[in-house]
């Protein structure tokens, strides 16, 4: 805004800011931005979340592109493509705009739209997008190269994967009968099952449990505990609240879950109402009673095993089973998951199922509305496949199997429920510990299913008991055994029968075993009061009770009863259950607790290690910092001994490699937690140092190869403990023993040394040295704590260096990846020891051209790091890295297949090198060759490294940014170079290395990835502010080097001038004005030049340059360079400078003006050049070939005129293509003399000589010449070639040929009917129409049959905004001025112009017909001068005659009308015209039919009714006045001549028509017979007329 005035803003749009203009202020809104200036450059940037700044700038780039799709007739599929994805963009832009989104949803949203916009732009091959983690775009100025690298590979890499995502999707679309919404997942192993239940369809009548779970049908176990519905009678859910929220998600799903063959999302029914639901109207059943009702049941197999997140909008349906009377539900569920049909009669669950990929807490941050307060979370029964450190668990999981029971006094099997309670040591209960299914409330007891009349009933039903872990000792489970009666009065007084208990721990610490219980059921006796603290004295499983038990007396029969309570053992009935514990807490396996007791048993300490090493991983983690103070403990407690030091070594690296272990990686946090906070054994130290040194001097031994490997890959954690071991020996000791603990550190490292420096070549052996090399780099961080980093780095050199040369060469080379990695090499002084030995390994093995994709990883991963300021000065370290890597990095590019992976990281790194390489740098660099050739060599060849990748990037054109700032930084470079070049190689001059810069400089300013007027404005604007425009100052340097020439410039021209061209038609102004005077100092340097060497002579010409500059300029503004600002800057600066020097000015203006007239040429051919019209086209090529015919440019005169000939052949105008090929005859001799290369042609390329070429064109022409039945032209050919076998070449085989073809020729002159063309006049007015035809006039020779209609049609068509004029007057000056088109069309009337040879002499009408419309340069047309008037004794005509500026035919179907001459026509003369016209017409038809008897007489009809039927036309009636005295008493004598002239052309035409009447009488058919007769009574009359009016008498022989 520049002024703001009232309502009105005076100000421009900043993407045009030259066109200034007034706004009204309700139009605009003020938004705020930060304007940042750079030189003339302009930034501005809105105060807004770089989310919505980047959402408008696609928009508006995309618009552009969605505007093009319309407007130019795009694929419209393409154009809705656009349409959807801006709609989506302008919607989550509103949505971020709103401000409503939390930090949760405003990543995810940022997610979606970096993901949308990113494969919108891949659709649409705009730029690819790099981005950090969270989404952001990085900045390339703030990032290192190697980073912009890798960055442009993860973008690709990822728009690949989302597109083979949606690929994937699409064809499970097509296969699926629902719509499925594609969602984006990360890979990880963990996943969950969400399920949302929209409707449960049943007629079950009762309220009922609905419990919903997982289920492998192949193991016939549950894989989850169950979601709990509680459904009302009513057919919806009890609490209202769950209505349409019925949501729960299966959790813990891992690797393992998806390999299963068959997994069901199972939903088992139960009914809870009266025994029989028959019964329902009796109001005496008992009620609240669990039964079995039926089973739904899923196969989800394919969804768990798919890899995308699905949603389906449409809910899948479960056919829901009924049970038999007599099923249990597990005969059901196998019925279910076993049946393919299900005849559900409409009964089912509807839900929608989803896979959500990560963990509970991942899903639940990624999918906050999924995860609402009424989502249910179901555990697997069992852990995942990764267990969470921070998922504490304390469940166990019981399963009622089943069981058998006696009737005893029953009449019929009783109707046994199982009530489980949870008791403590005291028996009391325990409430609320009970979980019938997630999303159920927890409860104090759980009733089992009812089977009607079974005595061996099959529960299958499975709870979750959760106990706090206080209450977990002591407590056990409590199961009794009640007979359920139908009437609800006998139900009342029915008590327990039996009992069955099982305790949760066991006597030695461990808890309940995940296996099956056979319980004992003890019967109670009714007689006695139960005391609820004996029965825990009792056993409660028959395992228990074959301890207790007498050999030789059977089980059954032992006598179990307590006097203290009323419990009998019932041998006769049984009761099975199944658990499970899943707890972080508490385990069930001995030899842990053993371990953890150790002190309690210290005899059985050897076999406790041993067998902890053999424990479970999911056991020990629960119990980690237990088992690690344990280990320590019995460490330390024998410090004195190494009895079981080796032991806990082992049991150290069992439990750290438990650790490392993927399943149980979480617990690494806890494991490092322990280290720094719990860990306190201070001479643990030297133990661990001296075992681990032990076995590494014993690595021969082939038996501890596998034991020595865990530890190699446990090193990491064992300097842990080592290092935190001496630091808290230090801190309690002063320090103390410093010296010896790093002499003992050292021979640990020598033990290592020496097993990489043995030969060995046993596999096991090196695989032991590739694991050294691949985990010492761990060690790194804990070892600079007790180490110097200097000192570490040397003892690192030592170690890399052990291993022999030419072995493990690429474990060598990932081990040094990973120091690079680590602290120690960003610290300046380990970087300074270590950074020499890793170059030379690099720089010998590039050389050696072996594991080159490593060490540019290698090469890589350092200057990437030394582009972090966190890494302090790296100047130091940049030097040693272009001094020993740099040369060898060049010859690795050049040497590299620019399509391989690898040449993009070898350039990305050559890239960076020069990128951190500063002035200092260069000179150093620069001193290290030796001579002046070495540095010369150098130059040259990174000089042509450089041409060579901008002529052919190694980057796909979408890397943008890497290309643009691989730009910015060879021209860096090329500054340096430049400098270097003019110092060092100026005196003696080196021709080379100064070419190599020029056309390396000219290639980088004119690389299309620079060409900012190709590119869309927000892509132009956002290189500017970033990069400025390079190519200026580019070309500023190559002025100045070239200014820097001095007396060498001569050396340059030509072989400059088209690059230098090149240059500066590139559309920069200021580029331009700043180089164009090059050519200026170029010309005056080869005019000045010696025209002889060591003459004084000066040339006084640049022919040299000239011919250069009009080939190239030719090239390059055909390929789209150059415009009418270039034209009229190159006139005007070229102009000024030869104004000022006298000398050159003459040939210099001259030059000036013929190149402003090619380039206006050029322009107007490259506007057309791609026109459908294409005359058009081939008039500016006509205009090219005249301008180069003049300068004599004979082979750009031989370019265009083949172009020329492939137009006209295009259309079929095979005269025209003749004649332009006769012009290349021309330039041909015959002779035997070899072709110049300016008039040699691709097209003829077997032709030598002129002769040949000749001879080839001569037939070309004659064929085209045949097929535009222009015969008589082709009979001169024929003749010419005719001669030149028989008297030149004496060919008489050719001879005969070209005789007959000529022979050929004549036959169809004669007798061949060919039409006549008709000829147009086209006047072009206004300046609307390109300026080689505005406001002229053309003669145009039609197309074979084409009349004036048609003509004008195909005219108009051409040029569809032009108005036809109505009249033939000329137009006026407004009209020539106008900006529109207008259109002048009429017919022309060729004037003939007889040959000598044919004049005076009678000629046959077939002969004469050619000679009238061809070889013809004169034309007229006659306009009325009165329009008004039409009686034609007062018919005055204005006639004029055109002259064009060639012949027709000829090279082209129209000419340019040169001279125009108007003149008046008298009613006299006009009669004399009509007449002798009518007469020629007549004479001609009666040839034609003399010579053809089978001719029609149709035309012959017409003519000769049309002349003696005067009601027709009025015949010679008309021209009675001229005969009268009136009209002759005042006439003079050349009017009285031409009435003498009419009365013998009317004669003759009464004579012509007694020929015509006869002719016609014998020709006629018998149908035309009545005509005949009427025109020979016409023709009487007509007769009888002329003798009585005009007193002609005529006698007819």
């Amino acid at each position: 805004i520049v002024i703001i005035y009232a309502d009105w803003f005076y100000g421009c749009n900043t993407r045009h800011r030259k066109e200034l203009g007034v706004f009204p202020k309700c139009f605009i809104r003020i938004k705020e931005a930060i304007v940042s200036k750079s030189g003339s450059y302009e930034t501005i940037v809105p105060k807004e979340l770089p989310i919505v700044q980047e959402i408008t700038s696609v928009l508006r780039e995309w618009g552009v592109i969605w505007k093009d799709h319309y407007m130019y007739g795009g694929n419209q599929e393409d154009f809705e493509n656009i349409r959807e994805m801006m709609l989506e963009l302008i919607d989550f832009r509103r949505v971020i705009m709103s401000r409503k989104l939390t930090r949760d949803e405003m990543k995810v949203m940022q997610q979606k739209v970096t993901s949308k916009i990113d494969m919108g732009n891949a659709r649409l091959g705009l730029d690819l997008v790099v981005r950090d983690e969270d989404g952001d775009i990085l900045d390339p100025t703030q990032t290192s190269t190697i980073s912009l690298y890798r960055q442009h590979q993860l973008a690709t890499q990822r728009i690949i994967d989302e597109k083979e995502s949606v690929r994937e999707f699409n064809s499970s679309y097509q296969n699926s009968t629902s719509r499925i919404v594609l969602v984006t997942c990360a890979k990880t192993t963990s996943f969950n099952l969400y399920v949302n239940v929209k409707n449960f369809v049943c007629r079950v009548g009762e309220d009922a449990d609905v419990l919903i779970s997982l289920y492998d049908a192949k193991e016939g176990s549950f894989l989850s505990e169950n979601y709990l519905m509680k459904w009302g009678n009513q057919g919806m859910p009890k609490d209202l609240d769950l209505l349409n929220n019925l949501r729960v998600v299966f959790t813990d799903m891992g690797t393992r879950d998806t390999t299963r063959e068959r997994v069901y999302l199972l939903c088992q029914v139960i009914r809870v109402g009266r025994m029989d639901v028959k019964d329902a109207d009796n109001r005496k059943q008992t009620r609240n009673v669990r039964r079995p009702f039926g089973v739904a049941a899923y196969d989800v197999t394919e969804i768990l095993k798919s890899t995308i997140c699905d949603v389906d909008e449409k809910p899948y349906f479960i056919p829901f089973m009924q049970c038999g009377e007599r099923d249990f539900m597990e005969n059901t569920i196998r019925k279910v998951t076993s049946t393919k049909e299900i005849n559900h009669k409409g009964q089912g669950l509807y839900v929608q199922l989803r896979r959500l990929h990560g963990d509970l807490k991942q899903v639940q941050k990624e999918y906050p509305h999924l995860f609402t307060s009424n989502t249910a979370i179901a555990r697997k029964i069992g852990f995942p496949d990764v267990i969470v450190q921070e998922d504490v668990r304390n469940d166990l999981y019981v399963t009622f199997t089943q069981g058998e029971f006696k009737k005893g006094s029953k009449t019929s099997d009783k109707n046994v429920e199982v009530t489980m309670v949870v008791c403590n040591q005291h028996g009391d209960d325990i409430p609320n510990v009970i979980s019938e299914g997630a999303g159920g409330d927890m409860v104090s007891s759980y009733r089992s299913v009812v089977y009607y009349h079974e005595d061996k009933p099959k529960w299958f039903e499975t709870v979750k008991v959760c106990i706090p872990i206080d209450d977990f000792y002591g407590s056990h489970l409590k199961f009794t055994f009640k007979h359920k009666s139908s009437s609800e009065a006998k139900d009342k007084v029915e008590r327990p029968f039996a009992m069955a208990y099982i305790k949760l721990m066991k006597e030695n610490g461990t808890t309940l075993s995940d296996n099956f219980h056979n319980l004992l059921v003890y019967k109670f006796d009714s007689k006695r009061h139960e005391n609820p603290r004996v029965y825990l004295k009792l056993p409660s499983t028959y395992k228990e009770l074959e301890k207790v038990s007498h050999p030789g007396i059977p089980l059954k029969q032992f006598p179990i009863q307590s006097p203290e309570c009323s419990l009998v053992l019932n041998t006769n009935d049984s009761f099975m259950i199944t658990t499970e514990v899943c707890s972080t807490k508490i385990t069930h396996n001995v030899d842990l607790m053993g371990l953890l007791k150790w002190r309690e048993n210290p005899s059985s300490l050897k076999h406790n290690l041993t067998a902890f090493m053999a424990v479970d991983g999911a056991e020990i983690v629960k119990f980690l910092q237990d088992a690690l103070d344990a280990l320590f403990n019995i460490l330390m407690q024998n410090s004195d001994s190494d009895l079981y030091d080796e032991l806990v070594f082992d049991a150290l690296i069992f439990l750290v490699g438990l650790i490392s272990d993927r399943k149980f990686h979480q617990f690494r946090p806890k494991l490092d937690e322990y280290i720094q906070e719990n860990f306190s054994a201070t001479l643990a130290y030297n133990k661990l140092m001296v075992v681990l040194k032990h076995n590494v001097e014993n690595a021969h031994d082939h038996k501890k190869h596998s034991s020595l490997l865990k530890t190699i890959k446990s090193l990491s954690y064992i300097f842990k403990f080592v290092t935190r071991s001496r630091i808290l020996f230090a801190a309690l000791n002063e320090g103390k023993g410093k010296q010896q603990f790093e002499i003992s550190l050292r021979q640990v490292f020598g033990a290592f040394n020496n097993l990489l420096a043995d030969r060995g070549d046993a596999s096991s052996f090196v695989n032991l040295q590739t694991a050294v090399l691949k985990h010492i780099p761990e060690t790194i961080p804990e070892i600079l704590k007790v180490l110097e980093a200097s000192e570490f780095s040397q003892d690192l050199v030592v170690f890399l260096n052990s291993a022999p040369r030419g072995k493990l060469t690429r474990q060598k080379l990932q081990c040094m990846v990973k120091i690079v990695h680590s602290t120690l090499f960003q610290v300046a002084e380990g970087r300074r020891v270590l950074l020499p030995t890793m170059l030379e390994s690099i720089q010998r093995l590039m050389e050696m051209h072996r594991e080159q994709e490593l060490c540019i990883t290698l090469l890589s991963d350092v200057l990437d790091l030394l582009h972090a300021d966190s890494v302090g000065s790296t100047a130091d370290d940049i030097s040693i890295i272009i001094r020993d890597c740099f040369r060898t990095i060049v010859q690795s590019v050049i040497r590299m297949d620019r399509k391989s992976v690898l040449a993009g990281n070898c350039v990305a790194v050559m890239t960076a090198m020069l990128r951190q390489m500063h002035e200092f740098h260069y000179s150093e660099y620069i001193l290290l060759f030796d001579t002046e050739i070495d540095l010369l060599d150098f130059l040259m060849e990174i000089l042509l490294v450089f041409q060579d990748l901008m002529s052919k990037n190694v980057y796909p054109k979408d890397w943008n940014e890497m290309i643009m700032l691989q730009n910015s930084v060879f021209l860096k470079a090329l500054r340096y170079f430049s400098n270097i070049i003019r110092e060092r190689f100026m005196n003696p001059f080196e021709y080379q290395v100064w070419n190599n810069f020029f056309h390396c400089s000219i290639t980088f300013l004119t690389q299309q990835s620079l060409q900012l007027e190709n590119f869309s404005t927000v892509k132009r604007t956002k290189i500017l502010s970033r990069y400025r425009d390079m190519r200026r100052e580019t070309g500023f340097e190559i002025r100045s080097m070239w200014f820097n020439l001095g007396q060498h410039k001569y050396d340059f021209i030509p072989s400059l001038v088209g690059p230098v061209l090149e240059m500066t038609l590139i559309p920069e102004n200021e580029l331009r004005k700043k180089t164009i005077p090059i050519f200026f100092d170029m010309m005056q340097c080869e005019f000045m030049s010696a025209l002889q060497p060591g003459s004084k002579v000066i040339k006084k010409n640049f022919q040299k340059f000239e011919h250069e500059l009009i080939s190239r300029l030719d090239a390059l503004v055909e390929g789209g360079r150059g415009d009418e600002q270039y034209k009229e800057l190159f006139f005007e600066i070229m102009k000024v400078l030869f104004d000022g020097h006298p000398t050159m000015r003459e040939q210099g203006l001259a030059f000036v003006e013929m190149i402003k007239e090619l380039l206006q040429r050029l322009l107007e051919y490259r506007d057309v050049i791609h026109d459908e019209n294409k005359e058009n086209r081939m008039s500016c090529t006509v205009n090219l070939l005249n301008f180069y015919h003049d300068i004599g440019r004979q082979e750009m005169y031989v370019r265009y005129l083949h172009k020329l000939c492939d137009l006209h052949l295009e259309c079929e105008n095979f005269t025209e293509a003749a004649y332009t090929l006769m012009l290349y005859l021309k330039m041909l001799r015959w002779s035997d003399e070899s072709l110049p290369v300016i008039l040699q042609s691709k097209r003829y390329s077997s032709a030598k000589t002129h002769r040949e070429l000749k001879e080839k064109l001569f037939y070309d022409v004659i064929d085209c010449l045949d097929k535009g039945k222009m015969w008589e032209k082709s009979i001169e050919m024929c003749k010419e070639l005719a001669q030149q076998y028989e008297q030149e070449t004496l060919d008489y085989i050719r001879l005969s040929e070209i005789l007959q073809r000529q022979a050929e020729c004549y036959n169809r002159i004669m007798n061949k009917v060919r039409p006549d063309p008709y000829y147009f006049r086209v006047g072009y007015y206004g300046l609307g129409f390109p300026s080689f035809i505005q406001n002229k006039v053309f003669i145009y020779r039609g197309k074979e049959l084409e009349r004036l209609s048609d003509f004008s049609s195909r005219l108009q068509n051409q040029f569809p905004n032009a108005q036809l004029l109505k009249t033939l007057a000329p137009p006026s000056d407004d009209v020539k001025n106008s900006p529109s088109q207008y259109l002048q069309i009429n017919s022309v009337s060729p004037l003939m112009e007889l040959k000598p040879q044919l004049a005076n002499r009678k000629v046959h009408t077939q002969i004469l017909k050619y000679y009238k419309v061809n070889e013809v340069q004169k034309f007229t047309y006659s306009r009325k001068r009165d329009e008004t008037n039409n009686d034609v004794t007062q018919l005055w005509l204005e006639r004029t005659n055109l002259v064009t500026s060639y012949p027709f035919p000829g090279i082209l179907q129209w000419f340019p009308v040169t001279s125009t001459h108007a003149f008046e026509v008298s009613p006299l003369e006009n009669a004399v015209e009509t007449l002798e016209s009518k007469n020629q017409n007549i004479k001609s038809l009666i040839d034609q039919h003399r010579s053809d008897a089978l001719l029609r007489v149709d035309s012959l009809s017409m003519q000769l009714q049309g002349c003696v039927d005067a009601s027709v036309n009025g015949g010679i009636s008309n021209y009675k006045f001229f005969y009268s005295e009136e009209f002759l008493k005042d006439a003079n004598i050349s009017t009285r001549e031409l009435v003498k002239r009419l009365r013998n052309i009317t004669t003759m035409q009464l004579l012509l028509l007694e020929r015509g009447l006869e002719l016609h009488r014998l020709k006629a058919p018998e149908s035309l017979m009545p005509l005949q007769q009427l025109m020979e009574e016409r023709f009487q009359q007509m007769k009888d007329f002329v003798s009585k009016e005009y007193d002609i008498k005529v006698s007819f022989a």
